[in-house]
């Protein structure tokens, strides 16, 4: 016997499971760990709107984000948990909002299954609590490649008008949501060229005043450009590199799941080559369209990173995510029958319970961020001083330690220093200073064990006099 479900269920449906991704990044937030990025932003939301776009201008990123936690922070303050928060409001937009729209366009499995894949495809759940831009970028880039879709099939200046917005956003956001909003732009353009050929006006329209919003920070993109064709801290990207890109996205402790995500992105293609020969063209193409968004935005890192110099890493195609989701739930939900359909629903389930375990151990078993705090908390005195010798931790240490507590190692005098103890986070980028060094200044030192901040791993010696 067939079930039927209502439309009242169905909405029940897709709130629980935005819901249950809610809750879940939630949970992630209680703690006090951040890398040297989040650092970073911390730092510089302690500063005014204007000092949030000197810093901006000074760094190599746009300064959307910044502003958008900005603002959060008058409301609910800057502690990390309402920064990590202001991370989560976005997904939750893409859960609610977004999955109401694709609903609307391709049904209510398609809006399921994004939601689905949105929160469980591995990158997501860790990024989507981070104090930094991405899921603010993989909003917008989600977005606007819907009201590009809305845009093509009514033609209404409203949904134009939400290209315009979410694309100058993209560009505000992070520069390769701004190559992915390009590439959506390009597509649009091609659709309309080939089926609507009096549409290309408001596209024209779109254009223009997408740049018109993005002209003020131009000029500073460009000295940022520059500063980073100079000097820049990214590694050359190899096919050793190219390879860890699909791990990083997609790769999880669950055995042959790679090869999982790999199947379902080849049966999506498949899916959407068959939407195009049984006369759905129009989402079939879409679908496609989709998923090159992300491919094309990672060959244009890649061809600007040989052609001038590294400029890009996989955490850059984070932004894409959201399409990715949107390609398969598109894709996949055509020819799913009822028992592929549950199946699909079963590995994603499955996925997202291994996905959060994995989160949940990343963010408080992984690091030893609170077993440092507190060795240093009990040991240092109030003539001691914490020392590091990796200056650019320091966005890191401002954060869990005001200047009067702490120096850069390379800044010490051992001859006129006049600590009782020093306390040296020692990390593998500086050469530690050797016994020999120590003693011929008068000093000792004795190795207290292995210890980390996130990200930040480093050793703990206590340097005393002899």
């Amino acid at each position: 016997m067939k079930i039927k479900i209502t439309q009242k269920q169905k909405k029940g449906m897709l709130a629980v499971s935005a819901l249950f991704f809610m809750l879940a990044y939630i949970s992630l937030c209680f703690n006090n760990n951040i890398w040297t990025d989040e650092a970073f932003t911390v730092e510089l939301l302690q500063s005014d709107f204007r000092g949030i776009l000197h810093g901006t201008a000074s760094d190599v990123h746009p300064p959307l984000y910044y502003l958008i936690a900005k603002c959060f922070t008058f409301v609910f303050g800057s502690s990390l948990l309402s920064l990590k928060v202001v991370s989560i409001v976005p997904m939750a937009l893409c859960m609610t909002w977004g999955a109401g729209i694709v609903w609307k366009r391709f049904g209510f499995h398609a809006a399921l299954l994004f939601n689905l894949l949105l929160g469980v495809i591995p990158c997501t759940m860790e990024y989507a609590v981070q104090v930094r831009m991405y899921s603010w970028a993989i909003f917008f880039v989600t977005f606007m490649a819907l009201w590009s879709y809305e845009a093509y099939e009514e033609g209404k200046w409203r949904y134009y008008a939400g290209v315009i917005l979410t694309s100058a956003a993209c560009a505000y956001t992070h520069y390769f949501a701004f190559v992915s909003a390009i590439l959506i732009y390009g597509f649009l353009f091609l659709a309309l060229v080939f089926t609507k050929k009096k549409e290309l006006l408001k596209w024209l329209v779109s254009v223009a005043a997408s740049l018109f919003l993005f002209a003020p920070w131009m000029p500073y993109m460009r000295l940022q450009v520059k500063g980073v064709s100079r000097n820049y801290w990214i590694e050359e990207i190899t096919g050793e590199t190219v390879k860890e890109f699909f791990p990083f996205l997609f790769g999880m402790d669950i055995p042959w799941t790679s090869a999982v995500w790999v199947l379902l992105l080849l049966t999506g293609i498949v899916c959407a080559l068959c939407m195009i020969a049984q006369r759905e063209k129009k989402a079939g193409i879409y679908a496609l369209l989709l998923v090159l968004v992300p491919v094309c935005t990672a060959l244009t890192g890649i061809a600007a990173s040989a052609l001038l110099r590294p400029v890009f890493i996989v955490r850059y195609l984070l932004p894409c995510m959201g399409l990715v989701a949107l390609f398969l739930a598109v894709s996949l939900s055509r020819y799913a029958g009822r028992a592929v359909y549950c199946a699909l629903l079963l590995f994603l389930f499955c996925a997202g319970l291994v996905d959060y375990g994995q989160s949940v151990y990343r963010e408080y078993e992984w690091t030893h961020t609170e077993e440092t705090e507190n060795f240093l908390k009990e040991h240092v005195g109030e003539n001691d001083i914490i020392a590091y010798n990796y200056e650019s931790y320091k966005f890191i240490y401002d954060y869990y330690w005001d200047d009067s507590q702490k120096v850069l190692w390379q800044d010490v005098d051992l001859d006129t220093d006049r600590h009782d103890t020093i306390w040296l986070l020692d990390t593998i980028y500086w050469p530690a200073p050797t016994d020999e060094y120590l003693a011929a200044h008068g000093w000792k030192r004795t190795f207290m064990g292995n210890y980390g901040i996130e990200h930040n791993d480093f050793k703990i010696y206590e340097i005393t006099r002899k």
